[in-house]
Order: structure tokens, then sequence, then C-alpha cells
């Protein structure tokens, strides 16, 4: 395993007290054993410095919490921070780690404290970077006001709240109050820096909830008085919560409170604690088995990076792969990929630099080609020679680009919403189909994606917002999938934007003159390139067309007489 380079990966929990979930985790380094907790509402993606700083010192391994990152929810409306230390220790099992230190921050310094007061079998030391101390007061104000419901509306007013509810977190503590006593003297970070928050935010969707009120419900004065694990408490001199150290008495001996310094002095107090208390070093990770019955995510490690991917091997046969579209991942094509559990085994992968893929290239290398010369490198990974394809418009495109590249490997295509436009329509949609959206300080870019996404649903194309690009259909805006959507634009960091390029670029007419692949064309009624699908397949009549169900999850019912011939 390289060590120097930071991974992701899940661990898998087969019969934990929740049931069955997952939780994704990072690692990076070499040496003792550290796991990292985040704060909230982030994921393990806020320890990424954390980790850069300590790789030379520590196995580093931060775990997204559950409910947030990508690691599943408890499944519960409400827990306690004995709760998460709970399912930290199930993390641990399933990984092979009998004893680490611990190391958190914020929410995640909670979880630390938590942990090490009731498994101090498990725990060598913990280190608790900005430790919440609330009177009983402060936290009724907080459980009161700090956690409204997070809930997609139909006009994406959601995001400007949360646009706001992010900046404001940096300026205000509580963010709801708007006084000289609760005002912060921090840096605020640029809009690329902010807008990366918003996204775990996202990511965690209303679960945000449930870890937050953990952390402020907490009796973390009974914690510290009670443990008897090495826990230092500290906080860097810019952080809010360092005013409520002093609020630290009744401490257990093996208690240190200690004022940090600025953010590099009070993490190197951090290591430093942790190297004089010698973790162990980390056993050989224990390989995830896959959960029966269910989509299972997972990573494909290449050279290059990483590409996601969810896989459910329940069934034999040949393996049927799902590919998404330009602004899609394995999320948004999980109904479709579900539909073959049991029949098929089945791989629905992220296109590299989409849905949490590693990006592997530049967005001006982006092409049909270079895609297909990844995916081509990650089924080889996976030993996988020979499958049935389903790609949606640029997926579709990559099918049949390794069709043409690796006849053997790609059995059946079927091309679900083929991009087959007129060579003028191309150009007009290349110009126009995919916006350069850019976090700006405002917010404005959050509406602008959300209308975007949203009248996918009402007009095509979507920029042609009057009576002939009026869809005479079902209107698809609905508010859950909008967010799906706009959530994918903005996680591919432009790479949506790129695939699309791409896809209209693509020479479609002259790949499918030299295509020998087994083929339909194939499209669900309520798909608005169904007519361009439907003429690809009268020009190429070799290959025919196939209607499918307007919902996705009776697709596998629909194509699996066509995979099934010999």
């Amino acid at each position: 395993m390289t060590t120097d380079r930071v991974t992701r990966h899940y661990a898998n929990i087969e019969s934990g007290r929740w049931g069955a979930r997952q939780v994704h985790y990072r690692r990076v380094g070499s040496g003792p054993v550290v796991i990292c907790f985040h704060q909230s509402p982030l994921s393990s993606r806020d320890m990424l410095a954390t980790m850069e700083r300590w790789k030379a010192h520590f196995t580093c391994i931060a775990p997204d919490s559950p409910g947030f990152g990508l690691s599943d929810p408890l499944g519960v409306a409400s827990a306690q921070m004995g709760d998460f230390a709970d399912a930290a220790i199930e993390f641990m099992d399933a990984v092979g780690i009998e004893r680490a230190a611990v190391y958190g921050f914020h929410t995640g310094a909670m979880i630390s404290a938590a942990i090490a007061a009731a498994y101090p079998e498990r725990i060598i030391c913990a280190a608790a970077n900005g430790y919440v101390m609330l009177s009983e007061a402060e936290r009724a104000d907080i459980v009161a006001n700090y956690l409204p419901e997070l809930k997609p509306s139909w006009d994406g007013g959601h995001l400007t709240w949360l646009w706001a509810r992010m900046r404001e977190q940096l300026i205000f503590f509580p963010w709801y109050r708007k006084s000289l006593a609760d005002r912060m003297y921090v840096d605020l970070p640029p809009p690329a820096a902010l807008h990366a928050g918003l996204l775990d935010f996202m990511r965690s969707g209303d679960h945000y909830r449930v870890g937050y009120r953990a952390a402020f419900t907490m009796r973390s004065d009974l914690a510290l008085r009670d443990t008897r694990t090495p826990v230092l408490v500290t906080a860097n001199e810019t952080d809010v919560l360092a005013k409520q150290l002093p609020r630290i008495r009744n401490v257990a001996p093996s208690v240190t409170v200690q004022v940090g310094g600025d953010v590099d002095a009070t993490h190197d107090l951090c290591r430093q604690f942790i190297e004089r208390h010698n973790p162990p070093q980390p056993k050989k990770t224990v390989a995830a088995r896959a959960l029966p019955g269910r989509l299972s995510a997972d990573y494909v490690t290449l050279a290059a990076g990483q590409l996601r991917l969810r896989r459910n091997d329940d069934a034999t046969g040949r393996p049927v792969i799902v590919l998404h579209d330009a602004l899609g991942s394995s999320e948004t094509t999980t109904k479709i990929a579900s539909g073959f559990i049991g029949r098929r085994p089945v791989f629905a992968i992220n296109l590299a630099g989409h849905g949490e893929s590693d990006p592997f290239l530049a967005t001006e290398q982006v092409t049909i080609e270079s895609h297909t010369e990844i995916l081509h490198a990650a089924l080889a990974e996976l030993g996988i020679g020979s499958a049935d394809f389903v790609g949606i418009e640029a997926g579709g495109l990559v099918g049949l680009e390794l069709a043409t590249r690796a006849p053997t490997l790609v059995k059946n295509l079927a091309m679900v919403g083929v991009p087959y436009h007129p060579p003028a329509t191309a150009h007009e949609m290349r110009r126009h189909y995919a916006p350069d959206i850019q976090p700006n300080w405002f917010g404005g870019h959050l509406l602008e994606a959300w209308y975007v996404v949203r009248d996918h649903g009402l007009f095509f194309p979507w920029f042609e917002r009057n009576r002939k690009g009026a869809l005479r259909q079902e209107p698809s805006v609905d508010p859950v999938d909008v967010q799906q959507r706009v959530f994918e634009l903005f996680r591919s960091e432009g790479r949506w934007r790129a695939l699309y390029h791409a896809q209209f670029d693509y020479p479609l007419a002259e790949r499918l003159r030299r295509s020998e692949v087994s083929l339909r064309f194939a499209a669900a009624t309520r798909d608005p390139l169904a007519t361009v699908t439907a003429a690809a397949a009268r020009e190429f009549s070799k290959s025919p067309h196939l209607e499918l169900p307007d919902e996705p999850d009776r697709w596998a019912h629909a194509l699996l007489p066509f995979f099934d011939r010999e």
C-alpha cells in the first residue's frame, strides 16, 4: 500500500449495533496508528492538512463519522456521543485495529474524549483540539436554534440559507446570534474553500443534526472527570472554543488541559503528546467483504488515482457495467444498477473526476477516449474480462469507444439517451449546454446551478426556455433529484462541463459505422433524447431501438433479454 499518498477506502460492518453499514475513510503514512475524527458538518476531508502534516510520524486513518461524508448514517433521528464512540469501535473492529491513539477537532474532539472514557482498553491516548464546555443555559439555547432542518425546496432557497449559514459561522458563534459579544475575528476563506465546506454539508444533508446535537448535548465535563485514558485538551489561540478551556475543572489525573498557540503550534503540541504515549503499529488492514443484498461502495486503485464505484456480487454470470452521464455518478444510477442485484454481478462506476473518483485528468485533457483508457485499466484491475454495458449519454459513448478498442471486453452495449445530434445542433449545445459556474462570495453560483439543473426537466435543450423548447410531459423537477444533480455538478469540479464538451465533440456517427459490437439504442419515453435516439436507430438499423420504462428500477428487466442472448 502506498503510504505517502492519501488513499480512500470503505470498511464494511456486517452486523453491528445499527445493522449493516459502510464507513468511508482516508488513510496515509506509516508508523504508529492515529485515528483522526473531523468536525461537523464536514468529513474526513477536513483532516487532510493534519494527515499531510503527520504522515511522516504516524499511520493516519480518518473515518467519515456516521451520516457525514460518504459514511452511512446510523439510521436514527437522535444519538448520544456515546453512540458515536460505539460506532467508532465498530469501525476499528472492521479494519482490524485493536488499539490506537485518537485525535479530534471540535465534534471530533468530543468523539475522541467519549471513546477514551468509554473504551480505555482500546485507546492509548486522546488529543482533543477544540473542546465544547457549555453551561446548561447555553446548551439549551444551541439545541433550540443551531440545528434547523435542511430540506431541499423547489426554488433552491435552501442553498441560499446554507451558504449564509456556512459564511455566518465564521463571523459569529453561535452563528444565529448577531451581537458584538458573539463576534469572531478570523480570516475568512476564499469562496472556493467556503464552497468545499458547503459540499460536505450537502453530503450529510439533514443527518448533520444528529452529530452536531450529540456533541452539544454531551456531558463533556463528566467525560474528562471519569476517564482513565491520557487525554490532552487544547485549542489554538484563534479558536472560538479556546475561551472555554478555563471552564474545565475537576478532571481526572490522566487529563492535561493546555492552551495551544497558533494552528501549527497546536498541531505540534498534539503530535508530541501522542508520540509520548507510544501508540502501536497498525496490523494489516482487514479486507472489506461485500455486503449482500445491496450496492456496496468501493474503490478501485490505479497508479494515477482511484475510481469510486458501487458493486454487488450476489449473483454469478457475466457482469453488468453501468456508466452514468456527464452530470451524474453511481448515485444517479443506483436505481438502474439495483435492478440487476441477484440476477447479475453489477458495477456502477464513477468516471474519473465524477462522484468522488480522482480526477486523473486536467479538464483540457478530458475526452471520451481518455475516459475510456482509464475505465479500461480499472476493469482490468477488477479482473473483468467480458461484460455487458449500460451507458447513459456520455457513458454510452465511453462504452462504444471501449467496444471499438477492446471488442472482446464489451459483449453487449445498451446506449441510453444517445446524443445523436446534427453537427449544427451539437455546435450550439457545446456553446451553451454546460456553462462555467464558479463559486463567488455572494453564493449566486448556487442558484445558477439550481436553475440550470432544474430547467433540464422543463426544456430541451434547457437553455431554450421558450415555447419551442418546452417539454410536453410530466416535469422532472423533484427537489431531491435536482439537489442530487446540483451536488454532482459541483463535486465534479468542472469536469461535468468538460465531459459534455467531449460528448459533443465525439465523432459518434463515424464510430457507429465502424463498430461491430452487439448494440441497442435505448431511451425511456420521458427522455428528452428519445427522438434523436430513435433517429440513430433508424440510421443504423442493425442496432434496433429499445423503449425503456420511465422507472429506472425496471430497466434491468427490459435489458436482460438483450444481455442474456448468446
